[in-house]
């Protein structure tokens, strides 16, 4: 774990989500065919699983919380002047929902469907809001 810090986990973790990766296995898969690619997201080398488990399991997922109120409030400040192409004098709200994959034998106490467990995240973003 002491060779991958906060920031390379964060870029791991977020080309996972975007290219839908389930499992370390796959993260690791998908890392090694994209190879070239990893200078260009600020990588300089494939973590291995054991240390992507380590890292997942030691870190403080508060580091990652702090990092995402900052990105809303910076997305805020860069959109809050940026016309909507919409006449409305209501406020505008972006919305997301996403479904984030669990495992069922680590936590049995959010069931989503027989053999998946599952956590539903909801964020609603007020894009004027300053």
């Amino acid at each position: 774990m002491r060779t991958l810090d906060c920031a390379d986990l964060f870029r791991v973790m977020a080309f996972s989500q975007l290219t839908w990766r389930e499992s370390l296995r796959d993260i690791e898969v998908c890392l090694t065919s994209n190879q070239s690619k990893l200078f260009h997201m600020g990588l300089s080398g494939i973590p291995a699983r054991s240390t992507l488990s380590d890292a997942l399991n030691q870190r403080d997922w508060h580091i990652y919380h702090a990092l995402a109120m900052r990105l809303i409030l910076h997305a805020r400040d860069l959109y809050a002047k940026e016309p909507t192409g919409l006449e409305l004098d209501a406020t505008v709200y972006a919305l997301d929902s996403t479904a984030v994959d669990l495992c069922l034998s680590l936590f049995d106490w959010a069931p989503f469907r027989a053999t998946r467990a599952a956590v539903k995240m909801h964020t609603l973003l007020d894009l004027h809001q300053r």
